[in-house]
């Protein structure tokens, strides 16, 4: 083939850079490793990064304007990198593979080394398909938010209704696999062509169950009825086929964030998984998920999980799944039990799965969650250290590990000074301990003045650092103080920059739903 050159309008389209980076480049590569499951890596990839903005109330739509590059930062992300390329997948499915090329070859043609927006593509894809790309466009690309579809069976009827929750009326078209189960009854899978806010389709039998996205190709909060859901977080670690155990662990996902499953079920069917999991991503995926609900049991419910973890991360055959379970209990673990175990492994460094780094964070969390051996942790964790990098890093993020609060007040204040932050990983990190989840209660004051200070981030960093900076500051609050803090911020703030804004709202998902947001949403 000729290569040809096209460039996205400078700062003007991030979405046409974003598509081409992603979609396009996987398109091309995927051939090359055939024994790859890459249906299953774009599930993983596009679809669950994506969902995990989309769900916020800081989403965005995917096309936005770049007017300026210090707010490149605050444009590019999961919904730009990964929600495109889905995106740009419905439309090859829409369009069919065949015009889909032919409208590629015509704008190559038409733009060969100069300028394009991704609406110069939309119109002259458009040519060739019956299909209306431009509303199809307009409703996936050009509106912020995903659609929620639920999934009721009324004998042998299935009503599938869509909505949208920031635009009533609005409609995503998509196509999708549904699989009907009954007793006695042969398992049916059906091709949905969802192009409505309400479709209802004929069914051969009255299911007791309705498996949505069996192919994974739906995209949005997929809500099954009752009896569906129930068989699902029972059952779903069984699925044979690893795209449709995917898919049905990422539904799953998506109705325990909008509070529709409980945490102890949550985890329950997530430490089902991962003693069945085999797949290296799949098994991944679920440790990913499992801190949340892990972390939202009381104390006293916490020690028979954790003694289980520990336990199969000895025990698991695949040494990046003992591994990646080891890193998620450094960071999760609480139960008395399980921080003397972690101890012992810290102290005797006896855990070849672990390296330097590991063993750094590891002293984190037992100085955090130990105070009264914070001291001797950090001083021991030091003299471990031979690289002159890693101590001077460890020497200023292990500040946080103090158990005097007035120490950890007057080390946030110094935060705030912009010569203090240059080094910017080890300025998040060190907002992220004094956010620790056991500070929560005292690190509430430490949100307005942070919050306030972020446009001063955002001018004097670089252009993702204020991403970080919210993250680390909102990620482990959950408590009424401080979703109250947030507000207050909010409301003194009516004219603060949206796409700033938005950053905000993203890391602060989780306090947002531990304040039953999101249930009010429902």
């Amino acid at each position: 083939g000729v290569a040809v050159g096209i460039r996205a309008e400078v700062f003007a389209d991030a979405l046409a850079e974003g598509v081409f980076a992603n979609h396009f480049s996987a398109w091309i590569t995927e051939p090359l490793f055939p024994s790859v499951n890459h249906k299953l890596q774009r599930l993983r990839t596009f679809f669950a990064s994506a969902l995990s903005e989309d769900r916020t109330p800081g989403t965005n739509a995917i096309h936005q304007e770049l007017d300026n590059l210090r707010n490149a930062g605050l444009i590019y992300g999961q919904i730009i990198y990964n929600k495109a390329p889905v995106v740009m997948g419905k439309i090859i499915e829409l369009m069919g593979e065949d015009a889909f090329r032919e409208g590629i070859r015509e704008y190559l043609r038409t733009y060969a080394y100069s300028n394009a927006t991704w609406d110069d593509l939309i119109h002259i894809l458009d040519r060739h398909t019956p299909e209306d790309l431009i509303a199809f466009n307009d409703a996936w690309v050009n509106r912020k938010g995903m659609p929620i579809i639920r999934f009721t069976p009324r004998g042998k009827t299935l009503e599938i209704r869509q909505k949208d929750r920031y635009a009533p009326g609005i409609v995503r078209p998509q196509r999708f696999a549904v699989t009907l189960a009954a007793k006695g009854q042969t398992d049916t899978t059906l091709e949905v062509n969802l192009r409505d806010s309400l479709v209802r389709l004929t069914l051969p039998f009255a299911p007791e169950r309705v498996l949505p996205n069996t192919d994974g190709r739906a995209y949005g909060l997929l809500i099954p009825d009752t009896a569906s859901r129930d068989w699902i977080l029972a059952h779903w670690h069984e699925t044979t086929d690893e795209t449709t155990r995917l898919a049905r662990l990422m539904l799953l996902h998506e109705n325990y964030q909008a509070c529709l499953i409980p945490d102890a079920l949550w985890l329950d069917a997530l430490m089902n998984g991962l003693r069945a999991e085999t797949n290296p991503l799949l098994f991944s995926t679920i440790t990913s998920y499992i801190s949340t609900p892990l972390c939202a049991l009381p104390s006293a419910l916490r020690e028979g999980p954790e003694e289980g973890l520990l336990r199969l991360s000895a025990s698991h055959p695949q040494r990046s799944s003992r591994q990646r379970l080891l890193r998620m209990l450094i960071h999760s673990a609480a139960a008395p039990a399980t921080l003397a175990r972690l101890y012992a492994i810290w102290r005797d460094r006896s855990e070849p799965l672990l390296n330097e780094t590991d063993y750094t964070d590891l002293a984190y969390s037992l100085a955090v969650r130990l105070p009264d051996r914070s001291d001797s942790i950090v001083r021991t964790q030091r003299t471990r250290l031979t690289d002159p990098d890693r101590i001077r890093r460890f020497d200023f993020i292990s500040r946080a590990m103090t158990p005097d609060t007035a120490a950890l007040d007057t080390l946030f204040r110094s935060l705030l000074i912009p010569e203090n932050r240059r080094i910017e990983p080890w300025t998040s990190a060190l907002l992220g301990w004094l956010n620790h989840p056991t500070r929560e209660r005292h690190a509430v004051r430490y949100i307005r003045p942070a919050l306030d200070a972020l446009r001063d981030v955002q001018r004097t960093g670089d252009i993702f650092f204020p991403r970080d900076w919210v993250g680390a500051l909102l990620r482990n609050h959950r408590s009424p103080e401080a979703y109250r803090a947030l507000l207050d911020f909010i409301d003194a703030n009516p004219s603060y920059p949206p796409l700033l804004l938005n950053k905000v709202w993203q890391a602060a998902y989780p306090l947002y739903r531990a304040n039953g947001e999101v249930k009010n949403e429902k």
